[in-house]
């Protein structure tokens, strides 16, 4: 997934177009169709009796106005909004009306991705129309070239981006919110790379290799309107070597001191957002030999605010994300001949003792079919759903989406993704206005 030297972690194309010439007519990308990957109501008779009586009572009750309504859903778990919306048709479309779904905890929408086939979106909803889109940057103005995405955070995603006429070397970024169409360009923040995208030019090996950059986006709306970025400039040896961040407050890149030195951060297995801090998994060397495995959160002013040990010492992580407000940590184990053979996932149930506990073991032959996998080369972890227990696979061989419930144990195929699909991004939407997405330029 990760390229050895393109910019955030891994990047393809993104085409803007109308999501109608993009095939998202609803539970599929082109010409596939998907089957609904996160059911509304689970499974169960005890379920089913208990929405028949919340909707005998909701008949039976006095009808109360829908802004008052509105009031008593927004105080409800996300995943208890989800399961309302089959206590009646007029539950359903209160909660799905997105001039009240400020107001409403969102839960995971689908996944935006780029790639060999142009880049779209991936609806995990079932809805019968599509959820989201960036066709609106394509009718700005000097917005017109190649975009890649870089990084999302609490509804607002991260692309690098190039104006019509200009070179790589001017390199910016476009920060959006597809709920509400707004945006904000960002400069450059000086790094000259090599060339953005998987081209097909030939390498020289005579010159020299330019660092790797991984950015990211930092955006917590409960603290503040404005959002930073966190810039990673990576050597070839995966060592961090310098660091920048940016501020939509103050518009200005800031050089930060690396704090890193020898260790190797593990930007293929992703990060977590939470309590206002960016995670990222981190190996830490004595000497030559692997000392302990890291997980280090890092604030929007690019300094290290905590470090944690991981639930074991010495480990080859898949993956660190958030889940239900907890730190989730995904390692591959292996067997008595050293093939790797499964996942174990961890999450973090007291952060400020770092309490580790293992919540799940899963075989790589359930979950792909095969004996033995290893991360980055076979599957990628794409994301760990935020309300449920459900996580989110890449399968490199041949391209498909895949998803696995914890509870229940099931494996389902969600699409078929393009050839050379290089970044998959969870959209959770955010549907307020912000001041620091002005549409400027």
């Amino acid at each position: 997934m990760a390229s050895g030297r393109h910019s955030g972690g891994g990047i393809g194309r993104w085409r803007l177009r109308p999501a109608a010439a993009s095939g998202l007519s609803g539970g599929g990308i082109g010409r596939l169709r998907l089957r609904p990957a996160i059911p509304v109501v689970p499974g169960g008779r005890g379920m089913d009796r208990r929405l028949k009586r919340s909707a005998t009572a909701a008949a039976a009750a006095p009808v109360l106005p829908d802004d008052a309504l509105v009031e008593i859903l927004s105080r409800v778990p996300t995943r208890s909004l989800c399961r309302f919306k089959c206590v009646s048709k007029a539950w359903r479309d209160l909660i799905a009306d997105r001039l009240r779904c400020t107001r409403l905890p969102q839960t995971l929408e689908g996944f935006f991705y780029d790639g060999g086939d142009g880049g779209g979106f991936i609806n995990t909803l079932g809805k019968p129309a599509a959820l989201a889109s960036l066709s609106f940057l394509g009718k700005q103005p000097g917005i017109e070239e190649d975009f890649a995405l870089l990084h999302s955070c609490n509804g607002l995603l991260l692309l690098g981006h190039r104006r019509a006429g200009d070179s790589y070397d001017s390199l910016g970024y476009i920060v959006c919110n597809p709920a509400t169409e707004q945006w904000v360009t960002v400069p450059s923040s000086g790094w000259k790379p090599s060339r953005l995208h998987n081209d097909d030019e030939s390498d020289d090996s005579d010159t020299e290799i330019s660092p790797t950059t991984f950015t990211y986006l930092v955006f917590d709306p409960a603290a503040s309107p404005h959002f930073q970025l966190v810039q990673f400039w990576v050597n070839d040896n995966s060592r961090v070597e310098q660091m920048q961040t940016y501020s939509s407050k103050t518009g200005v890149w800031r050089e930060r001191e690396s704090t890193w030195h020898d260790d190797i951060v593990a930007f293929f297995a992703g990060s977590a957002f939470l309590r206002g801090m960016l995670h990222f998994c981190n190996s830490n060397f004595f000497g030559f030999e692997l000392d302990v495995e890291l997980i280090v959160a890092v604030n929007g002013k690019g300094g290290s605010c905590r470090v944690i040990i991981g639930p074991e010492k010495l480990c080859d992580v898949a993956f660190v994300g958030q889940s239900q407000g907890l730190l989730h940590y995904m390692i591959q184990h292996e067997d008595s001949t050293g093939e790797m053979t499964g996942l174990s996932i961890w999450v973090l149930h007291d952060y400020d003792a770092e309490e580790w506990v293992l919540k799940h073991n899963v075989t790589f032959l359930q979950l792909f079919g095969r004996m033995s996998c290893r991360v980055q080369y076979d599957y990628s972890v794409v994301a760990i759903h935020p309300d449920r227990n459900l996580i989110f696979f890449f399968q490199h061989w041949d391209l498909i989406l895949k998803s696995y419930d914890m509870d229940s144990q099931e494996v389902c195929t969600l699409c078929t993704l393009g050839v050379g699909c290089q970044n998959i991004l969870p959209y959770v939407p955010y549907f307020a206005k912000s001041s620091a997405l002005a549409g400027k330029h």
